[in-house]
């Protein structure tokens, strides 16, 4: 669907033109629900990449404006590149300006046959200058361990080994872990617990998913272990619902805060963990937990389909399990935590 575009007014004259009325209000209405056909930080980084644009065309006297000149646009994608961002930081940006010509009821210039000639420049000359696009490394289940069994037993200490622990065995994205709520984590067979996830990247509708998180063979890296712990402490603080990781405050009695940490302290949290236990933090980052939970499973053996329905990747098989399955072999059993 394409946004409506042009003022209130105008609609309203076109739709009356036509025996009805549309008001100001009803346009409203539509505009925050397409607003909210995308997350808030896709929002957020769509904004931040739009304002880049226009401090470029300002610094040039060019109009910002939309629709954008095809060769102003590619010119500003040469220029990112040759000021050394990755091609990746150039596509993304140039898929911000397709998304609010499209909102506004414009041609794309990403479109363009100029414009995607010189994003396809860009991406060869990086290959043949060797640039290979950064990953994660791939945390393992002893570089978990060495991540949390030094962690005090402090509200901050329960907190990061818990988000560590769950991340790891669930193969959680950063944002996954953010958006996960106390009431979420319900207890199951087996003597384990099913992970609600409400809607993530890949579910952006908020279908939900339900996951299973299995008991550990060591008690210092054991998941539900560390989620009963964590979820205690809340309790003595009166806190019994609401974002499952939250701020931590310093000092005895420390205050809990009352959002959802950022992904930005998501990583923070790993990063302090990794300073404390002496792991290299070269190639840490939060998604090292994602992708060291499907190589830790696949050198396991745990089935393709069992990684590919917890971590939810959609490319690896067609996921025509039952739901009702997920107990049968659950991948977080098999890690070794």
């Amino acid at each position: 669907m394409t946004a409506p575009t042009g003022s209130g007014e105008d609609r309203a004259v076109d739709a009356a033109g036509e025996g009805g009325l549309l008001l100001p209000g009803d346009l409203t209405s539509v505009g925050s629900y397409v607003a909210a056909a995308r997350s808030a930080a896709t929002r957020d980084a769509y904004a931040r990449d739009l304002r880049a644009w226009a401090a470029w065309c300002r610094q040039r006297s060019l109009p910002a404006g939309l629709p954008a000149d095809p060769l102003t646009v590619a010119a500003w994608l040469a220029a990112m590149a040759d000021d050394g961002h990755s091609p990746s930081y150039v596509a993304r940006r140039l898929s911000a300006l397709n998304d609010a010509h499209r909102s506004a009821g414009h041609p794309a210039p990403g479109d363009n046959e100029g414009v995607r000639r010189t994003l396809a420049g860009i991406r060869r000359t990086a290959v043949r200058a060797g640039h290979r696009p950064r990953r994660a490394r791939a945390v393992d289940t002893a570089t978990v361990r060495a991540l949390v069994e030094d962690l005090p037993d402090t509200p901050a200490g329960l907190r990061d080994r818990c988000l560590v622990l769950v991340g790891f065995a669930l193969g959680l994205r950063a944002s996954d872990l953010c958006a996960l709520r106390i009431e979420d984590l319900t207890p199951a067979g087996h003597g384990g617990l099913d992970v609600l996830l409400r809607y993530s990247k890949t579910d952006q509708d908020g279908a939900g998913e339900t996951l299973a998180l299995a008991v550990g063979v060591r008690e210092v890296t054991c998941p539900v272990r560390a989620v009963a712990a964590w979820r205690a402490a809340l309790a003595e603080r009166g806190v019994t619902s609401g974002p499952l990781f939250r701020s931590v405050g310093k000092g005895r009695d420390p205050r809990l805060g009352t959002a959802a940490l950022t992904t930005r302290s998501v990583d923070l949290v790993l990063q302090r963990a990794a300073a404390r236990a002496g792991v290299s933090p070269e190639g840490l980052s939060p998604h090292s937990l994602r992708r060291g939970f499907a190589t830790t499973a696949y050198a396991q053996g745990v089935p393709e389909k069992e990684i590919s329905r917890t971590g939810r990747w959609r490319s690896l098989v067609v996921r025509s399990y039952d739901a009702s399955s997920r107990w049968a072999d659950p991948a977080s059993g098999s890690l070794g935590l």
